[in-house]
């Protein structure tokens, strides 16, 4: 649809009070237009509510399917890793020095395995990349100099450099996460977008309108109820 317009949200961490209201915020600030929600990972770990969020995005998206597209980032997979049944102490350890503590919490169990076994397919089953004609929305970033269907997976959930410092031409823009910014601000480069502003270390969630003429993001809204138009990039 010509008129879709597409919300792109950054690292949730088991933030549910500011998911809710960043949605709320987007829906209000669409117009009555078509929208397209992309969630680019992490919905577990550090924050309060993972076993909520978790509720809350599996109904979503069962009513809206392909409105609501949700990637996987690192922390969903460590999780994943440390419920398996053939997990090492390794993978179980680093994942609960990760935040998995807060996440158990939230489900009121000790064990990544006791999670509800919808949530856990549900994480499973979570693609690592979302494209459209622009953009590419992905967890982490890319390697450059890597086409995208070549790009390996642990560089997809887990990349910082030399991504971050990479002024290259991707191919489409990359739309990320995983690396909060300093700023709490989102960091708009010509090449890149990174939304993590680092909701569960006391920043608010931030999502990116975008349109489907526009190869840049048009608008900013925060979960705090602030809009504001993107700076210019060089």
């Amino acid at each position: 649809m010509d008129d879709l317009i597409t919300f792109a949200i950054g690292d949730v961490h088991g933030c549910l009070d500011e998911l809710t209201s960043l949605v709320a915020a987007c829906e209000s600030a669409s117009g009555g237009r078509p929208v397209r929600f992309v969630l680019i990972g992490h919905y577990v770990d550090r924050g309060p509510n993972s076993s909520r969020v978790l509720d809350l995005l599996i109904e979503r998206q069962l009513r809206e399917k392909d409105r609501l597209v949700c990637l996987r980032g690192n922390h969903d997979d460590m999780l994943m890793r440390a419920a398996r049944e053939d997990r090492t102490d390794s993978d179980l350890m680093n994942w609960w020095a990760n935040g998995g503590e807060q996440t158990l919490d939230s489900y009121g169990v000790n064990d990544p395995c006791e999670l509800p076994a919808q949530h856990l397919a549900w994480i499973g089953s979570l693609p690592l990349t979302f494209v459209d004609h622009h953009r590419l929305f992905v967890h982490a970033g890319v390697r450059p100099g890597v086409s995208i269907q070549d790009q390996a997976e642990k560089d997809l959930l887990w990349i910082r450099e030399p991504f971050l410092s990479s002024d290259a031409d991707h191919g489409r823009f990359v739309v990320h996460g995983h690396t909060p910014t300093r700023s709490t601000l989102p960091e708009l480069r010509p090449n890149r977008l990174n939304l993590d502003t680092g909701a569960c270390f006391g920043g608010a969630l931030t999502a990116a309108l975008f349109t489907g003429a526009e190869r840049l993001p048009v608008l900013f809204i925060n979960s705090d109820g602030y809009c504001w138009e993107p700076p210019p990039t060089a």
